[in-house]
């Protein structure tokens, strides 16, 4: 595999978990040479000193499609997409709509510009229906892939109430086929990628930190679990990502050449090499070169 070098890059939500971290891993490689990172403010106190010698952060907001952000693309080769109006899973309809709507308008903006690559910050919760009856009996090992049909939301209690992530869930979806539509208008001038990330807590990311409330901070007893309780938890388990396997998965993604891909614009599911999980991760290996390097089950007991 050729790997291509878009040593200018765009990092959308680069204050954020994911974002932050994604930006850290690019400024440790030797190609990348700027990264513009949009947040809803230019606070880049929170980077390395590695990072800030590399980063430019622009205060902006994408739902403004005029933004400021707009006339930074002119100097960028890829664009990694994070931001949200709501990041967490528990969004309503309106936040959804407004973080597809920030999808939208910067894919339309790197389109006009001659962006070459388009990495989307999908969910797992585009497939979170899976979880739970009667659609958790068609998997086992490996068998959810990328072409299964999404079924988004996932339900679970966090400790004080229930939630579904139906609103999250249907905006990740509807922003992978945005992704794929706009690569069709494109003709060859765009690629896409978009990465079903899985769980990837704050900091250090520690696996031990996973409950089936579906936050660290809960204060749901985890001694005793009842059925649905440990099918929870075991689910949020087996889509853990490292903060190394989330680093070399997004570098992966800016980097693989897209000729041998079975399509311009792929999904891929973004978990570590958890053992025997569900999520299927042969789209990721084959069409990024993607090589997870950790199991969650390294850390925590198999339920």
């Amino acid at each position: 595999m050729t790997d291509i070098l878009p040593r200018k890059i765009m990092v959308t939500g680069a204050g954020g978990n994911l974002g932050h971290k994604v930006v850290e891993a690019l400024a440790r490689t030797q190609w990348c040479e700027q990264i513009t990172g949009i947040d809803r403010s230019n606070d880049d106190t929170k980077f390395s000193d590695v990072a800030r010698r590399r980063l430019r952060m622009i205060a902006s907001d994408l739902t403004h499609a005029d933004g400021e952000w707009v006339g930074a693309l002119g100097d960028v080769h890829a664009v990694i997409h994070f931001a949200a109006s709501n990041p967490l899973p528990d969004s309503t309809w309106l936040q959804a709509m407004a973080s597809y709507d920030m999808t939208l308008n910067l894919l339309m903006a790197c389109t006009r510009a001659g962006v070459s690559r388009f990495v989307y910050a999908s969910s797992n919760h585009a497939m979170g229906a899976y979880k739970d009856m009667p659609l958790a009996a068609q998997l086992g090992a490996g068998r959810l892939t990328a072409e299964l049909a999404p079924a988004p939301g996932t339900k679970w209690h966090d400790g004080k109430r229930e939630l579904h992530s139906l609103a999250y869930g249907t905006s990740k979806v509807m922003s992978e086929k945005l992704c794929a539509s706009m690569v069709e208008l494109a003709q060859g001038r765009l690629s896409t990628v978009s990465v079903r990330v899985g769980w990837a807590l704050t900091g250090e990311n520690d696996p031990r930190d996973i409950t089936h409330s579906g936050s660290p901070a809960s204060t749901s007893d985890m001694a005793v679990l009842d059925d649905d309780a440990r099918r929870t938890l075991r689910w949020f388990r087996n889509m853990w990502l490292s903060n190394r396997d989330l680093g070399q998965l997004f570098i992966q993604s800016v980097r693989a050449p897209s000729a041998a891909w079975p399509s311009q614009s792929i999904i891929v599911n973004g978990v570590s090499n958890n053992r025997e999980m569900d999520w299927d991760l042969s789209g990721a290996i084959e069409c990024l070169g993607y090589r997870p390097a950790d199991d969650v089950y390294a850390h925590v007991e198999r339920l």
